[in-house]
């Protein structure tokens, strides 16, 4: 699923890691700088200044950048405070990959959003509400959950979760923690990877967690199974 040798960027250095196929994975980072660039470094999208990523079976050095796209749909992407458009509202930002760019069947993705509402414990009614708001309008939950359901709709391989966390209350996080899992349980061959800022949610995450990776500020990582 994820193999990283020695890479290194600006902010931090992790000696080795692999995250399997079906294991829901906590990345926590020092700073919002260095969870940016590991999410980066760990998409393709730089370029480290030594070591490598597998990413599902594929070495990233060696793909072009229309191969590295091809991965990268492979992918779900979620993070509270990028990849929402600011003047979409929630529920379009929600259907815009899978409904507009692959233009899935419309009845399908809306039992697949109501599986989902019902997976993170969000009442349809009130989901329905929120997602006629833009994301500068929504409360941290509801853009977070939305960049959740538009990430899942994808139906991906390996879930990337950068700092999704933030301004959520414990219960709101449980939740969206809980759907992960049930993500994973749907199919074995998935993964998912949270991406911290601080390790004051790793307590929270721990009871699912199978790995644990720290990137510390001063170069230095451990890795814990």
């Amino acid at each position: 699923m994820i193999e990283i040798d020695e890479l290194e960027g600006v902010h931090f250095r992790l000696p080795r890691a692999r995250v399997p196929a079906g294991e829901l994975a906590a990345v926590v980072a020092p700073t919002v700088a260095c969870a940016r660039e590991f999410v980066d470094l760990l998409l393709g999208l730089a370029d480290p200044a030594q070591g490598a990523v597998r990413l599902l079976g594929q070495p990233l050095a060696a793909l072009d950048a229309a191969g590295r796209l091809a991965l990268r749909a492979r992918l779900g992407f979620a993070a509270q405070e990028e990849g929402l458009v600011g003047h979409l509202a929630l529920g379009q930002n929600i259907l815009l990959g899978a409904g507009y760019h692959r233009g899935q069947d419309a009845g399908a993705l809306d039992a697949r959003v109501r599986t989902l509402l019902g997976w993170c414990g969000w009442p349809e009614e009130e989901a329905q509400e929120a997602f006629m708001r833009q994301p500068d309008e929504a409360t941290p939950f509801e853009r977070s959950t939305s960049a959740w359901l538009r990430a899942l709709l994808g139906e991906p391989e390996l879930l990337v979760c950068e700092n999704l966390f933030s301004g959520l209350a414990a219960e709101q996080r449980g939740r969206l923690i809980a759907a992960s899992v049930n993500f994973l349980a749907e199919d074995p061959r998935r993964g998912s990877v949270f991406v911290l800022v601080g390790d004051r949610l790793v307590e929270e995450l721990q009871p699912t967690s199978m790995l644990y990776l720290s990137l510390r500020g001063d170069f230095r990582a451990e890795s814990e199974a």
